[in-house]
């Protein structure tokens, strides 16, 4: 029948470019030339971003220094560690504060500003995609070839890191003076890069072979569905949280008033500064209250510390900073805390109806039998906790300390933002309920078992060959 060969030309065409010389030989001027556009891209915002501030401050650094702290930004898109060192000022500390011996305070800073890490996402993914396009195969030779993107994208952020040498000072005080330094051959600079642009680069490639994936009926469209559903589901949590934090300033515009006012205040020439970190950190501030929304805290914990800051039993009332707290035992930002008011509770809505529509979007859309339905949403939610786990880790800051400061122990790794651990077992449970609830809204229009009288599943992935 010419269906049949239609599907046995398709099926010997993706064994051809599966093989394993296939697999190794193909793509890799496409990846290449993909990994290092999207290098650029990055590097490119982050001078960008080092300029623009430099340019709205009142006394400038020169070109040389702003491309050296434009580097650095392209390092705080990763979460790959940059080396704050900081030093007493005359007379400007406290007795008995951890810099008052004269030792100074060293803290290998990871963060990743994670509008910058998405935009390298999106760029490495369809950088993936294009090389599995190109190379063709199988879903698993297409996975591999969008991997090939990584090289080009992590070699030369590391090979600079070796050769170039970066010590930033921090603008003077009448308390501390240090720097901001990259210390050479810096690992984070080279691993986590390599597992950006590689996961990126692979769902590029798992992306090209979404028909081929499919194609293995059942496990592969259920795969393709439950994919879908996580990652729909994920989407709309840091959606939906920047939408509820948009409602509540418009609820308290009064908050809203003293925030915009502390960040465009004196010094002025800040503001501009102030502004664009947290354009780039609006994903990261979204992860912030999507955790304590599904019942979770943000926090510090590590050194043998663990406090929270944020969530429904614990919510900030008052706030204030310290200077004096930045190298005394007492906590650099002072706050009152409550429970939350009944009204904040609302942001479970935030969760739950993330999580419910995933799991609808995916039964709709792969599902074939009602019970499958209420399945792949469930699973889903595997795929939610997955996300939400790596997102808080990306969300958060996380910093080795050599010297003890804020009762926290010298050789200490701390890390502040949301708990990654509970945060992804959080995610687990309202992702495989709300997902299986949502499956099965998407699935009552689905018959509750196979209908013997139709077209089998082969024949329809037959006809979907030919066309």
């Amino acid at each position: 029948m010419p269906q049949t060969r239609v599907r046995s030309e398709v099926t010997g065409w993706a064994a051809r470019g599966s093989s394993p010389t296939a697999i190794l030989t193909r793509g890799w001027g496409t990846g290449l030339f993909r990994g290092g556009l999207a290098f650029v891209a990055v590097a490119a915002l982050g001078q960008a971003v080092a300029f623009a501030v430099n340019l709205s401050q009142a006394t400038g650094v020169s070109a040389g220094t702003t491309a050296k702290l434009g580097w650095l930004y392209f390092g705080w898109f990763q979460h790959a560690a940059v080396t704050t060192r900081l030093t007493p000022s005359v007379g400007g500390v406290p007795a008995g504060s951890a810099l008052s011996s004269g030792a100074g305070l060293t803290a290998n800073v990871g963060l990743a500003m994670m509008l910058g890490t998405f935009l390298a996402i999106a760029i490495l993914y369809r950088g993936g995609r294009a090389v599995a396009d190109r190379a063709g195969g199988g879903v698993g030779a297409r996975v591999l070839h969008g991997i090939k993107v990584a090289p080009a994208y992590t070699i030369p952020p590391f090979v600079l890191s070796g050769l170039v040498s970066i010590d930033i000072p921090i603008p003077r005080n009448g308390l501390v003076t240090g720097s901001l330094q990259l210390q050479p051959w810096d690992l984070s600079w080279f691993v986590l890069p390599l597992l950006i642009a590689a996961a990126a680069g692979a769902a590029g490639g798992l992306r090209s072979g979404r028909y081929e994936l499919i194609s293995h009926d059942p496990w592969g469209r259920r795969a393709a569905g439950v994919i879908g559903g996580g990652l729909r589901m994920f989407v709309l949590g840091l959606v939906l949280s920047f939408v509820g934090l948009f409602v509540l300033a418009a609820v308290r515009p009064g908050a809203t008033r003293t925030y915009f006012e502390t960040i465009s205040g004196p010094p002025t020439d800040q503001t501009t500064m102030n502004i664009a970190h947290h354009v780039l950190l609006l994903p990261n501030q979204s992860m912030w209250v999507l955790v304590p929304a599904m019942g979770g805290c943000d926090g510090l914990s590590g050194g043998g510390v663990s406090a929270t800051f944020l969530c429904y039993s614990k919510v900030p009332t008052t706030v204030s900073v310290s200077p004096e707290g930045l190298t005394s035992a007492t906590p650099v930002v002072q706050a009152d805390f409550a429970k939350a008011p009944s009204g904040y509770f609302l942001f479970l809505l935030v969760p739950a109806l993330s999580v419910v529509l995933g799991g609808r979007y995916a039964a709709s859309k792969r599902a074939r039998l009602r019970w499958e339905a209420v399945g792949m949403g469930a699973a889903s939610g595997v795929v939610f906790a997955v996300l939400v786990a790596v997102g808080s880790w990306l969300a958060s800051v996380s910093a080795g300390l050599s010297s003890p400061t804020g009762g926290i122990p010298a050789n200490a790794s701390v890390l502040i933002g949301p708990g990654v651990l509970a945060a992804g077992l959080l995610a687990l449970v309202w992702g495989v309920l709300g997902g299986g609830l949502g499956g099965w809204l998407g699935g009552r229009k689905i018959p509750p078992s196979a209908q013997l009288s139709g077209p089998s599943s082969l024949s329809r992935w037959r006809t979907a060959d030919t066309a």
